[in-house]
């Protein structure tokens, strides 16, 4: 077998559940495991977040929340998106799947149905700024009334998305809660919110309300450019390791790899590393990302190959084929990989492929 594998830790990942329980204040948790669990595996996540207590999970389509059903899931389940079809309506009341519904069509094809069907939970979608999904506030108390006296529906409350909270003193957050508290006054009693996502939750009291969606702090990773996840006292679930699988020693002048990328200075010692854009780990990390070999700092060099990447023995001259590779994990955080290839932390998790050997611990 080859030798890169993913391991995962659900120590850690409780432990992140009991970090953003420290600070919802009292909101109940409803976990974001969408995208494959963030790419720790929809169906091991969700297993050991409601052992550990997760009152719901949010997901992005019905085809996760079916998974999560067929894995024995029994927490209340939202779909993100609501449906578009009428099978993913059906098969919404078959399972038990609760829907964020963010257009009026939506809406009325819900409370339409007879009055005796089962009933649905769901949260009506705002927007309360992001202009990506919702319905315009104005329209909102309206659609609400129609859900909550629906006798077909579970009512929830109200749903909207923050657009800032990871600059936290922005002030179009607080534009966002108080559009969201805006809409609800007036409303039944027991309306619920949910609007913080992770960054709200670790930065903006003010956003927490009813029910709060952490995501990416589940995973150990922080939502706040420039602050890892330990910063913020969280750990990573995920780590990416493997072993050198053999070494070149390159003489000054000689070029490494596809393209020529790299040229040797002087006599360089090479590990060859069994993992490549082919797994997720991003082509365009080039020489100088962080990568630990012998738990030792050093970088990789040239171009990562679908299947391969290069690394610098020379911080590790004992290394040798077999020495113990670690690309990401607590040594090598997803922020920062996230900060080497341009992008956050977010891509870098949900781009690891399922052709990885995964081990839970």
């Amino acid at each position: 077998m080859r030798p890169t594998r993913i391991l995962l830790s659900s120590r850690a990942l409780r432990h992140n559940l009991a970090v953003a329980r420290d600070h919802a204040g009292g909101a109940r948790i409803m976990a974001v495991v969408k995208a494959d669990g963030y790419g720790h595996g929809l169906e091991w996540v969700a297993g050991v977040l409601e052992e550990a207590g997760s009152e719901a999970f949010g997901v992005a389509s019905i085809e996760e929340g079916v998974r999560l059903r067929d894995a024995g899931i029994r927490v209340p389940i939202f779909i993100f998106q609501g449906f578009f079809r009428e099978d993913e309506l059906r098969a919404a009341e078959a399972l038990d799947l609760g829907l964020v519904l963010h257009r009026a069509d939506q809406v009325r094809a819900v409370v339409r149905r007879p009055a005796d069907a089962f009933p649905l939970s769901c949260f009506l979608k705002v927007d309360s700024g992001m202009h990506r999904l919702g319905v315009a506030p104005e329209a909102a108390p309206a659609l609400a009334r129609e859900l909550a006296a629906a006798p077909q529906v579970r009512w929830y409350g109200l749903f909207s998305h923050m657009a800032r909270a990871d600059t936290p003193d922005d002030p179009y957050n607080g534009q966002q809660v108080a559009a969201l508290n805006d809409v609800r006054d007036g409303l039944p009693a027991g309306t619920g919110r949910s609007l913080a996502n992770s960054a709200a939750l670790l930065a903006l009291p003010g956003a927490r309300m009813e029910w709060v969606r952490p995501g990416l702090m589940l995973y150990g990773a922080s939502p706040f450019p420039e602050r890892e996840g330990e910063a913020v006292g969280l750990q990573p679930v995920l780590r990416l390791e493997s072993e050198l699988i053999a070494v070149q020693t390159l003489a000054p002048g000689d070029w490494l790899g596809y393209g020529a990328a790299f040229q040797a200075d002087r006599h360089t010692r090479v590990g060859v590393v069994p993992v490549g854009y082919g797994d997720g780990y991003p082509r365009h990390l080039g020489t100088g990302t962080p990568i630990r070999v012998n738990g030792v700092a050093t970088r990789t060099l040239g171009r990562v190959c679908m299947d391969m990447l290069f690394v610098d023995l020379e911080p590790v001259p004992e290394a040798a084929e077999g020495a113990p590779v670690e690309l990401m994990g607590p040594g090598v955080p997803a922020e920062r990989l996230a900060g080497w290839a341009g992008t956050i932390p977010y891509e870098i998790l949900c781009g690891l492929r399922s052709r990885i050997h995964r081990v839970t611990e």
